[in-house]
């Protein structure tokens, strides 16, 4: 018994290599634990607030989680220092020297402790959310994720872009869903100059009634003449559409039927015309008298 005894009280002594193991196995089960039942609390907790149908960020949450996840492993691994003497003469000296060791550690972690403020800020000042539809950097997509670190957009190609918090927090971007996510839709069309303006918007405005994507309830269609070309006359039809994904669906849409509708009506869209004359065909240059 007393074997028994000396046996499991060496395997967790934090002064032995097998207790110092056998403890760090301890305190991460713990940790892991602890992540995983405050996690449920948290999300109980949105929970109720939806029912109270209170508006929960998704991204706010999320940032929560990892956060209190990342202070209860530094909470434990603090603990396990405190346990084990090796550890805790070593955390002795760094504190001793903490002025030191503080300048190098921020120097060294620069980037991610600016990455994970500029999170943070992300998640509080909620420019953006998680599903909101975004262009940055010239790119459509779709917000998948924000963490301590980056943030990850889901493009229309189906690419994932990485971007880190820090650059995100000094980008300027286009959010198509944070307040209303109507969008005027506008079609760039031309006609020749020989063709019947009030024909040609006629038929455009027949076509753009009768576009599936065009939002129900919203104003009429309308198009304007917006420029005088070299070569034709700049027509723009402005549609109402539900949101963005609509607006591209609707803009093919409608191209393509004002094309066909123009063609059977009998509507010019012009382009370039150029006249090519060989040198050869020039008259010959006359003489003076």
């Amino acid at each position: 018994m007393d074997l028994n005894w000396l046996t499991v009280n060496k395997l967790f002594d934090p002064g032995t290599s097998v207790g110092a193991i056998t403890l760090a196995i301890v305190f991460i089960v713990a940790a892991w634990a602890a992540c995983v039942v405050t996690t449920r609390l948290v999300q109980r907790a949105s929970w109720v607030m939806g029912r109270l149908k209170r508006e929960v960020d998704e991204a706010v949450v999320r940032y929560i989680m990892r956060i209190k996840n990342l202070l209860v492993f530094l909470v434990a691994g603090l603990f396990y220092a405190s346990l084990v003497p090796g550890l805790r003469a070593l955390m002795g000296t760094i504190m001793a020297g903490a002025g030191i060791t503080a300048l190098v550690v921020g120097f060294a972690a620069k980037s991610t402790l600016a990455n994970l403020i500029s999170g943070l800020s992300l998640a509080v000042y909620r420019p953006f959310r998680i599903g909101d539809k975004v262009t940055l950097e010239d790119e459509y997509g779709t917000v998948e994720d924000i963490t301590l670190r980056h943030t990850i957009v889901r493009t229309w190609q189906n690419r994932m872009l990485i971007i880190p918090n820090e650059k995100l927090d000094n980008m300027t971007l286009i959010n198509y869903s944070i307040i209303d996510p109507r969008i005027l839709c506008t079609v760039e069309l031309g006609v020749s100059y020989d063709t019947d303006i009030d024909l040609a918007r006629g038929l455009i405005l027949e076509e753009a009634n009768n576009c599936p994507h065009r939002m129900e309830g919203a104003d009429d269609p309308w198009v304007r003449v917006v420029s005088h070309s070299d070569f034709s006359i700049g027509l723009r039809l402005y549609v109402w559409v539900p949101d963005v994904d609509a607006s591209w669906m609707a803009k093919y849409w409608l191209m393509e039927n004002i094309k066909n509708r123009f063609d059977r009506e009998g509507v010019e869209i012009p382009f370039p015309y150029r006249t090519v004359v060989y040198k050869k065909d020039l008259p010959p240059p006359r003489r003076e008298e």
